[in-house]
C-alpha cells in the first residue's frame, strides 16, 4: 500500500475512533478566535503557562499522546554575542571552473538545497554510512577518496560553498527520567503509581568544514541548538537551517526552549514569538543563519508553531507550513456530526472552476466581522464512495458527485463543513537576518514543497481538500494565490473531483498539476491574473507522474509510474514512466513520447527525491536512478515459476521534443533474481548521479562510478565507498 492511500486510510480511521470515543459528550467545543498579531515571550515560565492553560483549556484534552520534557529555569532573553558580528569575507573556491560541471537539482534558481552529495569541478563530497567521504574525482582515471571523516551522530545533509563544507547532523542531547501522576485515591482506596518517563532529546549540529585541504578537512565551528533537524538553504554564502524542537506538556509544566551553542557555550537564546491562538500540538520552531565563508553565526529566532516540515524557500522568503489537525468532538445532538476545536478559515471563498464546476451561490466565506470563518461541524454518514468509483459508467459517477456536491453545499449552508487546512508562515530573510511577515491559510492539505511557488511577491499554492458529508467523503484539489501579507486574493477549487495531486510545478504564470486515481489528468493552469485562476487545458491519460521538470518553455518532463488495469477491473502500477508533454497549444497538452522501464516493482530515487535527478538541456543528458524489475515466466512440465529479475544502475537518455527520448546506455551497479525489491532497498540502488567534464558519475550505497558520457559502456574508475551494505526499509510496490 502507498504511503500517500496509507496516511489517508489511517487520518479516517483517527476521526472514526474519535467520534466513538467521545460519543457520550453533548457540549460543543469552546472556540478560540484567531489572530495574526505576532507576540513575544518574556521568559521561560510565561512559556510554561501559556502552554499548560493550552492543555487546560482547549477541547483536546483527550486526545494528546504526548509525553513530558524537561524545562530551563532562564528567561528566554539571553544577550546575544557573536551572532551579532557581520560576515566575514566571501573566500573564493579553490579551484576556478576549468571543466563544466552539475549541481544539485533545485526548486528555485539561486537557492541552494542541501543533499548527501555534492561537487565541484574537480572534487565529490558525500555522506557514506557514518563517514563524510571526499573523492578527488576528476579526471576520473585516477579517481580516489583522498578524506575520510568519522561521524558519531547521525549525518543528514551536506553544502559545500567554496573551501566552505557545512554538515548537518543530529544526536541525543540529555536523557531525563520524570516522575509521573498517581492513578486513584481516597476515593478509590487504591494508588498506583505509575513509573517514571524517560526523554530523551534532540540536538542538530551544524558543522562548518574548512576544506581549503581537501586531504585534511577541519572543523571551523561547531553550532548546535536544541531540536530535529527539518531542512535548510543556502543563498550564497548564507546558509538558513529549520529546527523544531516537540513541546510535549502532557505531565509537566516544563518546556525546552532552543539555545544555540557553540561547543558547550551558549551564544544565542532566541526571543520565542507566538500567536494568540490554540494549536492541538505546539512545536519549538527555529531559524537559524550563518554565514559559511565566515563560520559565523548571524541570527537566530524562535517561533511557537504547529508542527510541519514541508518549506519553501525563495530568495527573499521562507514559508514554512503545516496541516493545521482538528481533533474532533461527537456533538450527540440531532444532525449529529463533528465540531472542530478551531475556526476554519477558508478566506477568499470557493472560486468557480475544476472538471466539473459547482454552483457559485453557495460560494460565500462563512466569515465573522473580523474575517475569520465560523466555527463549523462536519456531517458524517456511514454511506461511502465506491473504491471503483472511476471505472463506473458516465451516469454512475456523475450521479455520486451529484449527490456529493448536493451534499458538500447543504453542509456550508448550514456551517457543517470543514476542510483540512493548512498554516503558513512567511518569514523574511535578507542578509542572514531572519523577520517575521504575516501568517495565512488555505483549506486542503499540501503535497510537497512543489506545492508552493512565489512569483511577483505573491504565493501560490496547490492544495487536496477531502470533506466528509452524509454522502460520504469528497475530494478535490484547489489553487490558491495569497499576497504578500498572505491574505487570500484569487481561488479555483473543485478540480479533479475524487482525485488527489501527485505532482505540480508552477513555471510563471502557469501552473502544471497531475492528479490521479486511475488516469493521469495532466492539467495547464493560467495564473496570469492572480485574482481568477482558470484551466487551460487537459490531457487524461494511463499512468501518473510524481514529479514534473522543465524542459523549456513549450515543454514538461514527467516522471512516475505506468498503470495498467487488471482483470478484476481495478488499476495496477507496472514501471517507471518517463514521459515528455507538449504545452504549446495550453488548450490542448500532448504527451509526444513516453517510455517505460521494468515491470510492476521497479522504482526509482527520483520518484520521492527531486534531487536524485539530472537533466541538462545544452548537453543533451537526462539520467535516472532505475531498480528495474522484470517478470521472466518459465513453465517446466507442470510446473509454472515467476522469477523476478532485479536491475540496479542508472539509465541514460537524450532528450529532444523533436526526437523524444534516445537511450544512450545504462551503467549497471548490480543485478539479483530473489525478489528482494519487496523487503527493502540493496546497496547497489542508485541514488545519485553527477558529472564533472565528459564524465558520468553514479552512486550507490557501496560504490561510485565513473564512465565516459561518449562510451557509457567505458567504466573509467569504480570507487569503493565506506559504510556500504544493504539498507532495509519498506518499499512499496503498489500504486500510491
Amino acid at each position: 500500500m502507498s504511503p500517500k492511500k496509507y496516511l489517508l486510510i489511517c487520518c479516517v480511521s483517527l476521526i472514526l475512533l474519535a467520534i466513538l470515543a467521545m460519543g457520550c459528550m453533548s457540549t460543543p467545543a469552546t472556540t478560540v478566535p484567531v489572530t495574526s498579531e505576532l507576540k513575544k515571550f518574556n521568559s521561560t515560565a510565561e512559556i510554561e503557562q501559556y502552554v499548560k492553560d493550552s492543555v487546560a483549556t482547549g477541547p483536546q484534552d483527550g486526545y494528546r499522546t504526548m509525553v513530558p520534557t524537561i524545562g530551563i529555569n532562564t528567561g528566554v532573553n539571553v544577550p546575544q554575542q557573536s551572532g551579532q558580528e557581520k560576515s566575514g569575507t566571501a573566500v573564493p573556491a579553490a579551484l576556478p571552473g576549468t571543466v563544466g560541471y552539475s549541481q544539485t537539482n533545485v526548486q528555485v534558481a539561486g537557492v541552494d538545497e542541501p543533499d548527501i552529495v555534492k561537487n565541484d569541478d574537480r572534487y565529490i563530497y558525500t555522506i557514506s554510512g557514518s563517514t563524510l567521504v571526499i573523492i578527488d574525482a576528476y579526471p576520473a582515471a585516477g579517481a580516489s577518496i583522498i578524506s575520510k571523516t568519522d561521524i558519531s551522530e547521525t549525518p543528514k545533509d551536506i553544502f559545500v560553498t567554496g573551501n566552505r563544507l557545512i554538515l548537518f547532523l543530529t544526536g541525543t542531547g540529555t536523557t531525563e527520567t520524570i516522575a509521573q501522576p498517581v492513578i486513584g485515591g481516597a476515593a478509590t482506596g487504591q494508588v498506583m503509581p505509575m513509573p517514571p518517563l524517560r526523554y530523551n532529546s534532540l540536538t542538530t549540529h551544524a558543522v562548518v568544514y574548512d576544506i581549503s585541504d581537501r586531504k585534511n578537512p577541519t572543523v571551523m565551528k561547531d553550532y548546535s541548538i536544541d531540536g530535529d533537524y527539518i531542512d535548510a538553504r543556502m543563498i550564497g554564502s548564507l546558509v538558513y537551517m529549520v529546527t523544531r524542537e516537540q513541546i510535549y506538556p502532557y505531565a509537566g509544566n516544563h518546556v525546552i526552549v532552543p539555545a544555540l551553542r557553540e561547543g558547550t557555550t551558549t551564544i544565542v537564546q532566541p526571543d520565542v514569538w507566538y500567536f494568540d491562538n490554540r494549536e492541538s500540538q505546539y512545536t519549538f520552531t527555529t531559524i537559524t543563519s550563518l554565514d559559511a565563508a565566515s563560520g559565523n553565526q548571524k541570527d537566530a529566532q524562535t517561533y511557537l508553531l504547529g508542527s510541519g516540515n514541508i518549506l519553501y524557500v525563495s530568495p527573499d522568503a521562507m514559508y514554512v507550513s503545516y496541516q493545521k489537525y482538528h481533533p474532533v468532538i461527537y456533538t450527540g445532538q440531532s444532525g449529529q456530526g463533528i465540531i472542530p476545536p478551531q475556526p476554519v478559515s477558508i478566506s477568499g471563498g470557493m472560486g468557480s472552476g475544476g472538471s466539473a464546476g459547482i454552483s457559485t451561490a453557495v460560494n460565500t466565506p462563512l466569515s465573522s466581522p473580523s474575517g475569520v470563518s465560523a466555527p463549523a461541524k462536519i456531517a458524517v454518514s456511514p454511506a461511502a464512495v465506491p473504491p471503483d468509483f472511476n471505472s463506473l459508467t458516465d451516469a454512475q459517477r456523475q450521479a455520486i458527485l451529484n449527490g456529493l456536491r448536493t451534499a458538500e453545499q447543504d453542509a456550508i449552508r448550514r456551517q457543517e463543513a470543514d476542510q483540512t487546512t493548512t498554516v503558513i508562515h512567511k518569514i523574511a530573510i535578507k542578509d542572514g537576518s531572519v523577520t517575521y511577515v504575516a501568517k495565512g491559510e488555505v483549506p486542503g492539505t499540501l503535497d510537497n514543497q512543489f506545492s508552493m511557488d512565489e512569483y511577483n511577491n505573491n504565493l501560490r499554492l496547490a492544495t487536496t481538500s477531502s470533506i466528509y458529508t452524509q454522502s460520504g467523503q469528497y475530494t478535490y484539489n484547489n489553487v490558491w494565490v495569497l499576497d504578500g501579507k498572505m491574505n487570500t486574493i484569487g481561488s479555483l477549487t473543485h478540480v479533479a473531483e475524487q482525485e488527489s495531486i501527485y505532482s505540480t510545478r508552477f513555471i510563471g504564470d502557469r501552473l502544471y498539476m497531475v492528479t490521479f486515481k486511475r488516469i493521469d489528468p495532466f492539467f495547464v493552469i493560467d495564473l496570469s491574473t492572480p485574482e481568477t485562476p482558470k484551466i487551460l487545458g487537459k490531457l487524461k491519460i494511463p499512468g501518473y507522474s510524481d514529479y514534473l521538470h522543465p524542459y523549456d518553455a513549450t515543454h514538461i518532463i514527467g516522471i512516475g509510474k505506468e498503470t495498467t488495469t487488471n482483470d478484476w477491473g481495478g488499476v495496477s502500477t507496472s514501471g517507471i514512466k518517463l514521459a515528455l508533454f507538449d504545452v504549446s497549444d495550453v488548450a490542448n497538452p500532448k504527451q509526444i513520447d513516453k517510455v517505460q522501464i521494468g515491470d510492476a516493482g521497479s522504482d526509482s530515487a527520483a520518484l520521492t527525491d527531486h534531487h536524485a535527478f539530472l537533466f541538462d538541456k545544452a548537453k543533451n543528458l537526462l539520467v535516472i536512478p532505475v531498480r528495474a524489475v522484470s517478470s521472466s515466466p518459465v513453465i517446466k512440465g507442470d510446473i509454472y515459476n515467476n522469477p523476478q529479475q532485479v536491475w540496479y544502475g542508472a539509465y541514460v537518455f537524450g532528450l529532444t521534443p523533436q526526437t523524444g527520448f534516445t537511450l544512450r546506455g545504462t551503467v549497471q551497479h548490480g543485478s539479483g533474481d530473489n525478489g528482494y525489491y519487496y523487503y527493502g532497498s540493496s546497496s547497489s540502488d542508485v541514488k545519485r548521479s553527477l558529472y564533472i567534464g565528459n564524465v558520468l558519475y553514479t552512486m550507490s550505497s557501496k560504490q561510485v562510478k565513473a564512465n565516459s558520457l561518449d562510451d557509457l559502456n567505458t567504466t573509467i574508475a569504480t570507487i569503493p565507498l565506506p559504510g556500504s551494505g544493504d539498507v532495509y526499509y519498506p518499499v512499496p510496490v503498489a500504486m500510491k
